[in-house]
């Protein structure tokens, strides 16, 4: 009788001991040498990069077609600087008396306007096609040698877009570009409110300088909880990939990317440690999203996309839009009155 550790003598097999023992030294040869080829002898795969980064620089012919395309711009407005003169501020102030001008740069100290409760009959929702043509019509790509961004028409003549996608602007031009423009025009920026930090108050406006918008849009201030709303804009992301967009950059004064629209709903309705009302949504936006519309089902601005907020740790991204309360009373102090409708939406 043999013990059960062992094997029959003489039938050459190892000892149990023995054989796990080179079973495990073999194994950890294995995982040494798997080691080994990961880190030293495999080369490591190659994945195609699917989109583009922006180019670090214009090539040389780039940058004399973007020369040309600033010229143009200036030749334009010098040619209608008389006819779209601004008169001064306080010029229609009568002799005497002296004009009242709101507190700080920008008037940040008055109040903001109360928010209306709806009014009248609610408004039909447009269909999904309706209202992508009326974001065609009224929304651009607003261009400054720095920077790429939005903006929208809530006049002929006149667009909003962000202060910090403006403030690098030479001179106060931008180009403004849209299919529905069908070329690039130049625009002036004539009014922003002040720099800030980030949650302060963020708008300009641009006076269109040759031609008027197809289209506009009305704003209003009806943005209740889970309402669904739409994105409007040009994010940099979809950009350097767009046929349509190269084109332009190499020079073609008729070619115009096309419009990005993202769908969510309003998450929330909160302020700004600076004082700002704005809207927690669930809609995509990025970087060239500036300035871009946030509108209701029924084509009715609700705020300005401005910015996001990223939790690397969480894996999280929250969309902000300065609300429409915000911006107008912007726009009232800087004379100028848009079209608000104030009717519940659905």
């Amino acid at each position: 009788m043999v013990g059960a550790g062992t094997a029959t003598q003489g039938t050459g097999t190892l000892p149990w001991p023995r054989a796990w023992t080179i079973l495990t030294v073999l194994l950890f040869l294995a995982v040494l040498a798997l080691t080994v080829w990961v880190l030293f002898l495999r080369k490591p795969a190659v994945v195609e990069r699917t989109v583009p980064a922006p180019p670090a620089a214009l090539s040389a012919e780039q940058k004399a077609r973007a020369d040309a395309l600033e010229q143009r711009a200036k030749a334009l407005e010098a040619e209608i600087a008389e006819t779209r003169a601004k008169p001064p501020a306080g010029a229609d102030c009568p002799p005497g008396q002296r004009a009242e001008l709101p507190t700080g740069a920008d008037g940040a100290g008055l109040p903001l306007p109360v928010v209306a409760p709806p009014r009248g009959e609610p408004v039909k929702p447009l269909t999904s096609a309706e209202l992508a043509d009326r974001l065609e019509a009224a929304t651009a790509l607003v261009l400054t040698d720095g920077s790429v961004a939005t903006g929208f028409f809530i006049g002929p003549e006149t667009l909003v877009t962000n202060r910090h996608a403006v403030e690098d602007a030479k001179d106060g031009t931008v180009l403004i570009v849209s299919r529905s423009l069908a070329s690039v025009r130049p625009g002036k920026v004539v009014t922003t409110s002040a720099p800030g930090k980030e949650g302060a108050q963020d708008f300009a406006v641009v006076r269109l300088a040759a031609g008027r918008a197809p289209g506009v849009l009305p704003l209003t201030s009806q943005a209740p909880k889970l309402s669904p709303i739409v994105a409007a804009g040009y994010p940099g992301l979809t950009l350097f990939n767009d046929a349509g967009f190269r084109r332009l950059i190499d020079g073609d004064a008729k070619a115009a990317p096309d419009l990005n629209l993202t769908q969510g709903v309003v998450q929330s309705q909160t302020t700004s440690p600076q004082g700002i009302p704005v809207l927690v949504h669930t809609a995509s936006i990025l970087q060239g999203n500036s300035g871009g519309p946030l509108v209701d089902a029924c084509g009715r601005v609700t705020g300005v996309n401005t910015f996001i907020a990223v939790d690397t740790e969480q894996s999280g991204r929250v969309s902000y839009a300065q609300a429409t309360a915000a911006l107008v009373a912007f726009l009232a102090r800087a004379g100028i009155n848009p079209e608000i409708d104030a009717r519940p939406c659905g």
